[in-house]
């Protein structure tokens, strides 16, 4: 599914047990990631005795489960984040080697789980590593065979040009700037079309106008808000 996707059914039907979140694009995964602890844990005390955050290349698949089945004393819901997901992978093997729960790696250990999730609990595997294209999507649709039991899996994509331009134009008039039409293609050039990298250079703009609402950015004003790449 899309984030956008993700968003609408995390408002209409609540959490999944557990979601696999797919590709590097950093703008949307923060979005979902925010609306989710938003659903899920929406008090910071909450936050603070209810999110896990595991790295796989310090904790096993199995270890992060049984982490996930354990009732908190102190937090009745809870979010397990597993970062760096393609480290679970074996190594050496083949995707479809059998692991102890049987079946393709990593389908018995999900699947067990996933039979009887934790009430309250929500699990995230998170693989940011690999792009959708090129080289490496050979290795993206071995992550996806290897974490296969789970059904809810978020694709998120790189922006094509067109949906960059709105969120430029969006966030802009958000905050209240002005963009003609070359200083957003300049915009545009100088991130590569990369979301958050637009966000943080409209943010850095919004800093350098302060309270000038409806001020019109131009590529002078824009290199004087010191650090950018927006010049």
């Amino acid at each position: 599914m899309s984030p956008e996707q993700f968003l609408d059914r995390l408002a209409k039907k609540g959490p999944e047990s557990v979601y696999l979140f797919l590709g590097p694009e950093g703008y949307n995964r923060e979005r979902c990631r925010r609306a989710l602890l938003d659903a899920v844990l929406p008090a910071e005390e909450d936050r603070q005795d209810g999110y896990a955050n595991h790295e796989l290349d310090q904790i096993s698949l199995a270890a992060a489960l049984d982490d996930a089945r354990a009732m908190s004393l102190f937090a009745s819901r809870r979010v397990i984040w597993l970062s760096r997901a393609e480290l679970a992978l074996p190594r050496g093997r083949s995707v479809e080697s059998d692991d102890e729960g049987g079946g393709p790696a990593g389908v018995g250990l999900l699947g067990a789980y996933l039979r009887q999730p934790t009430p309250g609990t929500v699990v995230v595997i998170d693989c940011s590593r690999f792009e959708f294209e090129g080289e490496d999507k050979a290795r993206l649709e071995r992550v996806q065979k290897f974490y296969s039991a789970v059904t809810a899996q978020v694709e998120f994509r790189p922006f094509a040009p067109e949906a960059a331009r709105a969120l430029a134009q969006s966030l802009a008039k958000s905050l209240k700037l002005q963009l003609g039409l070359a200083e957003l293609a300049l915009l545009l050039e100088a991130t590569g079309g990369d979301a958050s990298r637009i966000v943080m250079e409209i943010e850095k703009l919004k800093l350098f106008v302060g309270d000038r609402n409806g001020y019109y950015a131009t590529p002078a004003s824009a290199a004087k808000s010191g650090g950018t790449s927006f010049k």
